[in-house]
């Protein structure tokens, strides 16, 4: 165990991290600092030559490949004998300074990867970032920092982020507090004596004694001689709708949010979860290439319609539909501070912007599908049943886009909006605290089945004590009354909100039904058979 490791406060992860994948590799320059001992101004280290790194000899270990990206080129390193290594310190002489590095894992590498590692020659001294591949899949940053007997580490196992697309990485010294973030959100913080290193070496994919290897891509590295704040990270500006790339954040509304509240406050992040959405976005992934199904799923995350939890359920089904050749799309739709029809109007509006999309992104108009999980299932099954609705409307020339999903999945969904079964958190945040009893039934979509509502796929526990298994099963019911094809599967262990948890039993395989499912619709790729 390392000395100095520091607890914290909760996850960070915010969709809004997704929105640093994609960009131009232009859009990422280095800047000017003020002068100080060593360097003078930025370093940037462009991870496209394994003979030469930022004009530094490259000694190379195992295999590592120069690979094409969203971003351009790119260093993929395999997690057992790939790295790199120079002859080179760049922190030499820093009392200050940022270190960022732009990369992305792997979902499937070991539990523990130090992908950057800065030494002084002979005493140990060094700097270290590192990340912690936990279950979802998804990481958490650890980052330290030693000299003499001086030590800290940062890191909190509660702060996680999904292992797809890309991230930047940040470590900040200021000359008494060390502090890191990842994706332009400060996560940790502490104090650490870390006085200048001298000359010395640097490794990338591995620590330097090669242990610890890394799995992913690495993109690039930057040094700055002075502690930036987020504002001044390496990032990419928000792309404009009709720029469609893997990892981009897209705004749904180009025209204009309907009913915008500008005085409305601002979205933000707490442990996670994200609130006050101001401006519904779709996160992109592209699938694994090889994939040629053209399936694309728009991924709704729950959270009662009070927040939206990414992390817990969105993310880790994109990274398994991402590996089954399926496009998909993470939707930040508005939450309680608009209501209804709020809700409605985004993903309906998402469905209508994919499909309009389809042939640039390489995905079939017929086999758009959509994913819910607790009140985002809620949304999704809005979308099966009431894609036609006047109130889905704003008067927009995409309007005349069917929003009709091809298939629907609905993970512990509410449905209903009547007592004794209601999710009444999500009533109240939804349709307020005395709704009329015109929007109550017109909200509890059992009750909006028609034989037009595409197929659905459903998943629900006996032990989930937030929303109970009868919303599943009302739906199922109506579903089946109105001759719509669905499946649902109902298991006896997994609280509420399970998500990709593993070890709850068979509750644990739900994702391997659904891909089942979607398989036996030829919405899947028979080559695709490993789901895990």
């Amino acid at each position: 165990m390392r000395p100095g490791v520091v607890g914290g406060v909760l996850a960070s992860l915010t969709c809004g991290a997704l929105m640093l994948a994609g960009a131009n590799a232009s859009e990422y320059m280095p800047i000017t600092a003020p002068g100080q001992s060593g360097q003078s101004s930025a370093i940037e280290w462009r991870m496209d030559d394994l003979r030469a790194i930022g004009g530094h000899r490259v000694t190379v270990a195992g295999t590592p490949r120069v690979v094409d990206t969203d971003l351009g080129r790119a260093i993929e390193f395999n997690g057992t004998t790939d790295g790199l290594f120079l002859d080179v310190n760049p922190l030499a002489g820093l009392s200050r300074f940022t270190v960022e590095v732009l990369f992305s894992p792997a979902a499937d590498g070991p539990p523990e990867q130090r992908f950057v590692h800065f030494e002084e020659a002979k005493t140990g001294n060094r700097a270290l970032i590192e990340l912690r591949l936990l279950q979802g899949p998804s990481w958490c940053l650890d980052t330290y920092l030693r000299h003499g007997e001086a030590a800290l580490t940062l890191i909190d196992r509660e702060k996680t982020h999904p292992a797809a697309g890309w991230h930047i990485a940040a470590l900040v010294y200021d000359g008494k507090t060390m502090t890191h973030y990842v994706d332009g959100v400060r996560e940790m913080t502490g104090d650490v004596s870390f006085s200048p290193l001298g000359a010395g070496t640097s490794s990338i994919g591995v620590r330097q004694n090669r242990v610890s290897w890394f799995k992913g891509r690495i993109h690039t590295i930057r040094v700055t001689p002075a502690p930036l704040d987020a504002a001044r990270f390496l990032r990419a500006s928000r792309p404009q709708a009709e720029s469609v790339r893997e990892g981009r954040v897209i705004p749904i509304w180009p025209e204009g949010v309907p009913g915008a509240k500008p005085n409305g406050g601002e979205r933000r992040v707490v442990d996670g979860r994200v609130y006050n959405v101001r401006e519904p976005t779709l996160s992109y992934v592209a699938p694994e290439p090889g994939g040629t199904a053209g399936t694309a799923v728009i991924i709704c995350p729950g959270g009662g319609y009070a927040r939206l939890a990414i992390a817990n359920e969105a993310a880790g089904v994109a990274a398994r539909l991402h590996a089954l050749g399926v496009a998909t799309f993470i939707l930040e739709y508005r939450l309680t501070e608009y209501g209804h029809p709020a809700p409605l109007q985004d993903i309906l509006r998402a469905i209508r912007f994919v499909r309009s999309r389809a042939s640039d992104l390489g995905i079939r108009p017929d086999r758009i599908g959509v994913m819910g999980a607790s009140a985002g299932g809620h949304v999704a099954a809005a979308a099966a049943t009431l894609f036609d609705a006047p109130e889905g409307r704003t008067g927009a020339a995409l309007d005349a886009t069917s929003a009709r999903p091809d298939f629907v999945g609905l993970l512990y969904p509410v449905i209903t909006m009547r007592e004794p079964f209601a999710h009444l958190d999500s009533r109240t945040n939804l349709l307020g605290a005395n709704p009329p009893e015109s929007l109550v039934s017109r909200m509890s979509l059992e009750t909006q089945v028609t034989k037009d509502t595409p197929p659905v796929f459903i998943v629900h526990t006996a032990e989930d004590k937030s929303v109970p298994l009868e919303n599943s099963v009302l739906f199922y019911q109506a579903l089946r009354g109105a001759g719509v094809s669905a499946e649902l599967h109902l298991y006896e262990r997994g609280p509420h909100g399970f998500g990709m948890t593993q070890g709850l039993g068979p509750a644990s395989e739900w994702f391997e039904r659904l891909a089942e499912w979607m398989r036996a619709h030829g919405w899947l790729d028979e080559s695709r058979r490993n789901v895990r």
